[in-house]
């Protein structure tokens, strides 16, 4: 489950529009099938939750219900920059993108990927610890 400051942060510093809101399985499959892959558990539930988006100016891809599903164009776009298929676009700043492994590779680390770089350099220990100092760099920049 999503660590309670994640959720406090959501909601002590989220407006109406930060994220895009809560999703249903159906659509996370199908971002999932589209992919061929499964997402994290950690990441998982936070699509359920929030869909997709941050707060204070963070923005974190995911999905979108009909509207499609931002993880899903992300990850289309490094793959075809030599991302692994395993693994997904959790953030896109277009220099460079973090991203995890699929659920099949134990392996909860945020990694970082520069635009046609092929090394990944860890940057968290996992999906929790990521959102946490993101989230807390958006507010402290607010």
């Amino acid at each position: 489950f999503m660590d309670e400051r994640i959720i406090k942060m959501s909601e002590n510093y989220g407006e109406e529009d930060d994220f895009f809101g809560e999703i249903s399985e159906e659509y996370i499959n199908k971002a999932e099938e589209k992919l061929k892959v499964k997402f994290p558990l950690s990441y998982r539930n936070f699509i359920k939750k929030y869909g997709s988006g941050g707060i204070c100016g963070v923005e974190l891809e995911g999905v979108q219900g009909n509207l499609g599903a931002s993880v899903v164009d992300a990850t289309e776009r490094w793959r075809k920059l030599g991302l692994g298929m395993n693994l997904i676009v959790l953030e896109d700043s277009g220099e460079f993108a973090r991203c995890m492994y699929c659920a099949d590779i134990n392996d909860d680390r945020i990694y970082s990927l520069e635009r046609g770089g092929i090394v990944l350099h860890p940057r968290y220990n996992t999906f929790d610890d990521y959102l946490i100092d993101i989230f807390q760099e958006g507010i402290d920049n607010w």
